[in-house]
């Protein structure tokens, strides 16, 4: 327990140390929020610019103007999937430029400017993202499974009457793939420490000694993988109980709902960060005790053989 409380501490305080970086990264999904949301602004613009109901949709909706909308705009609107998804492939793959930086940075405390920061995502962009196509090839494979088996349960309660059993097995499937998706998560972020820390290319070499880490000391990795995810949905909880307070009416109430939106955004950040700086601290110190055995037994063997 001492060594999960001085890792969530230390790497809280390597997070506020590193702060510049938390801007970095907000900045970067809100130049991707602004990328997604000019088309559809444009849109509103060009059709409520002279209409009288731009004025009414701060206390209702309308549904006939929707369905108006979407026939007018169809064309445009229809571009809009494959804008999210390119959208979401970049920041994707430019999070796995972000993982290199911040494992160089946390690594090293002494060099996290934003050279040594863009530098090391750089020379670890490539392995980053080769873990991140495995992890996603297992989060793939983790849902395609999870379908199946939930038609499976479909088809056995298909003339049944048994709500219980059927609701607890549906439980017992998603937990099983929560378990496994947080299992890959944790893995994969493993992977990369092992891959950035130790600076080397062979992923089957760095994939063995992740795992033999996570076996031999998986109580301490496993919860403080968990307190970080607890630490996240007690702010993702307490941002809802507050959102469900503020009205949305008048118009200014929208600017402090925009304000605790965009505090919810660098809160989940910091948590993402928070995973690679308790990830970086752990990984050292416990290397650091299996090297440390390991030299305390060849000096032994060399005091017998002498």
């Amino acid at each position: 327990m001492r060594l999960i409380k001085s890792a969530i501490l230390n790497a809280i305080r390597a997070n506020v140390y590193n702060r510049k970086f938390l801007i970095l990264f907000w900045g970067w999904n809100a130049s991707l929020a602004f990328i997604l949301s000019v088309p559809i602004y444009n849109s509103m613009i060009e059709n409520l610019n002279a209409s009288m109901l731009s004025d009414k949709f701060a206390l209702s909706f309308d549904y006939i103007w929707y369905v108006q909308f979407r026939n007018i705009y169809e064309t445009n609107l229809s571009q809009i999937p494959f804008l999210i998804f390119s959208t979401l492939g970049v920041y994707l793959l430019v999070q796995q430029f972000f993982s290199g930086g911040l494992i160089a940075v946390f690594n090293n405390p002494k060099k996290n400017h934003v050279v040594d920061f863009f530098y090391g995502g750089v020379k670890y962009w490539v392995r980053m993202t080769r873990v991140f196509l495995i992890s996603l090839i297992f989060f793939a494979v983790a849902f395609k499974i999870n379908d199946f088996l939930g038609g499976l349960i479909t088809k056995w309660f298909l003339n049944s009457e048994d709500v219980i059993w059927e609701f607890v097995l549906r439980g017992i499937r998603y937990i099983v793939l929560i378990c496994f998706l947080g299992f890959v998560m944790m893995f994969s972020d493993y992977l990369k420490m092992n891959l950035a820390i130790k600076d080397h290319h062979k992923m089957i070499k760095g994939i063995i000694e992740t795992a033999l880490l996570i076996k031999k000391n998986f109580f301490p990795i496993g919860a403080t993988f968990l307190a970080v995810n607890i630490i996240g949905a007690i702010g993702s909880l307490g941002y809802n109980l507050i959102e469900k307070q503020i009205p949305r009416t008048p118009y200014y109430f929208l600017i402090v709902f925009f304000i605790l939106q965009q505090m919810l955004i660098i809160f989940r950040l910091f948590i993402r960060m928070l995973f690679y700086s308790t990830g970086v601290y752990l990984f050292d110190e416990l290397s650091a005790e299996e090297v440390s055995v390991d030299a305390q037994e060849e000096l032994f063997k060399n005091r017998e053989d002498n």
